[in-house]
């Protein structure tokens, strides 16, 4: 019972995506432009994460979108990027961009961020963009 823990699945495999969420993202509270939702960070010293939608993107393969633990991003941002409300997260974003890429007639790499995110808000998820922010 304890030998996924033990063998250190947790961290396992995670995409090599066309963007991805590090370290070095944590303190600064920055709105990712294609931000597909909002995760808490690490630790209450820094602000919440902009998830973008380029951690779900596969660098090289078209056609696919990684959702879950698997997202693009370091291991030290993978601790919490691996919970729950963030696979939920990365979830309903990759079935919305999904959508949109189908309604399109594009690979997923080229949906209209400005329509995934519309839809997003619609469907209820949390999603800022700068301009909103000024507002």
């Amino acid at each position: 019972m304890l030998s996924a823990p033990q063998l250190g699945v947790r961290h396992a495999r995670r995409l090599v995506g066309v963007d991805k969420v590090t370290r070095d993202d944590w303190p600064t509270g920055t709105i990712r432009p294609d931000e597909i939702g909002l995760s808490p960070s690490l630790s209450p010293k820094f602000p919440n994460i902009s998830v973008p939608y380029g951690c779900l993107v596969p660098e090289t393969t078209d056609g696919l979108l990684v959702a879950g633990r698997a997202i693009s991003c370091d291991a030290t941002s993978h601790s919490f990027l691996r919970e729950i409300p963030q696979c939920w997260l990365t979830g309903q974003a990759a079935g919305v961009a999904a959508a949109v890429a189908v309604g399109q007639g594009v690979a997923p790499r080229h949906v209209s961020i400005d329509r995934m995110q519309n839809e997003l808000r619609r469907q209820g998820a949390f999603v800022r963009t700068e301009a909103l922010a000024e507002a």
